[in-house]
């Protein structure tokens, strides 16, 4: 690891690289290349020869040479012209730092200068600011205004109630995930409107046959709408359409709304009956990928329904397809980061399913498995 150099003691005494340091340190606050062509106009000091211009030009290259804060490259220069003259100055990016210390000029935060700016402009302060004022927000594609401008907007606009995604929509240009991440700190800025913030219902589609014994969960679309051809006359289908029908609260009443295929309305009655009570006396399994995601969602889905497997008779085919080789890499890029949930609940996962994908570093998607032949009774 190489040691910060202290400063040279010509530095303090020599205004042409005290200037040449600053304006490169100005261009990377700036986010413009650091950089300078060696003129009468950028330099004139190496142009004054009442003045040791083959001293001051000395130093410049001991930046180059000793210190290693430039590069410098030469031009073709004329008979009568000083060697330096059109020599460009590369300041190197990487010693900043070290600029920054021999010049005590410690780094700045160009974002938190505008973000204070900006409440700096405010006629009127709302509670809010202060929250604000300690708490800065950063959402690169909207930038330090439009994100401030945005949460202070939240103490006009959440008047009544309304989701999370609707007061997102409304307060930062129709985008209605802004908040996504942010509900905490809405709820910390505006604690006397946060019970404005409505919950957003879970949505679930479920195909639902006259009498139920069993509950399985899909994951994914495709696979749901072919088993749901199939009718299986005992057995509901839940597309869970990744983690949204893995949420804690989705036994609670009034947190999920239903889209029901086909289904009788005493047949719905006596699902949502089972549903939103505390019973366990049901079969149900959970059926995805054969991957990571996957083994997450089952692992969600036992902390509502604590009984709650893996289905044999989808994955057996996938994890024969893993063993043999062919299954996809973990790290393609349509899988994203997924981490390894270590233990999932349900025993057969634990022992076969994620010790499978742990060994051959790879996944296998639930579209592989062909419909038709499955049980629907396993």
């Amino acid at each position: 690891m190489s040691h910060r150099q202290s400063a040279p003691q010509w530095l303090s005494e020599e205004p042409l690289i005290l200037r040449l340091l600053n304006s490169f340190i100005d261009k990377l606050e700036r986010g413009v290349r650091p950089q300078l062509r060696v003129s009468a106009k950028t330099t004139p000091e190496l142009y004054d020869f009442e003045e040791d211009v083959d001293y001051l030009w000395a130093l410049l290259d001991s930046l180059d040479k000793d210190h290693h804060l430039i590069t410098i490259k030469k031009s073709r220069v004329k008979p009568y012209q000083p060697t330096y003259e059109g020599a460009q100055l590369l300041f190197l990016p990487e010693r900043e730092e070290q600029v920054r210390q021999w010049l005590e000029r410690p780094a700045i935060d160009p974002y938190a200068l505008v973000w204070q700016h900006e409440l700096e402009k405010l006629s009127v302060l709302p509670p809010a600011a202060q929250g604000l004022a300690q708490t800065i927000v950063r959402i690169p594609e909207l930038g330090a205004e439009k994100t401030l401008r945005g949460f202070l907007r939240i103490d006009e606009v959440l008047r009544k109630p309304m989701t999370l995604r609707a007061l997102s929509a409304r307060c930062f240009q129709g985008d209605s995930k802004v908040l996504e991440r942010y509900e905490p700190l809405v709820r910390q800025l505006y604690p006397d409107l946060a019970s404005h913030i409505l919950p957003r219902p879970l949505l679930l589609a479920v195909y639902l046959p006259q009498s139920f014994q069993k509950l399985l969960f899909v994951e994914n679309q495709d696979s749901f709408l072919a088993l749901a051809q199939r009718r299986p006359p005992t057995t509901a289908l839940i597309y869970s359409a990744g983690f949204r029908g893995s949420a804690l609260r989705m036994r609670e009443p009034e947190q999920v709304v239903f889209s029901y295929l086909d289904a009788t309305a005493p047949s719905c009655v006596d699902f949502e009956r089972f549903w939103f009570s505390d019973r366990q006396d049901r079969l149900v399994h959970f059926w995805g990928d054969l991957d990571y995601a996957a083994m997450g969602i089952l692992k969600a889905v036992r902390q509502s329904f604590t009984e709650a497997s893996a289905w044999l008779p989808g994955y057996d085919p996938m994890l024969e397809q893993l063993r043999a080789g062919e299954g996809h890499s973990s790290t393609s890029a349509n899988k994203g980061l997924q981490k390894d949930p270590g233990l999932t609940g349900c025993q057969w996962a634990d022992d076969c399913l994620l010790p499978a994908i742990r060994q051959t570093n790879a996944f296998v998607d639930q579209e592989f498995v062909d419909i038709p032949p499955l049980r629907l009774n396993g």
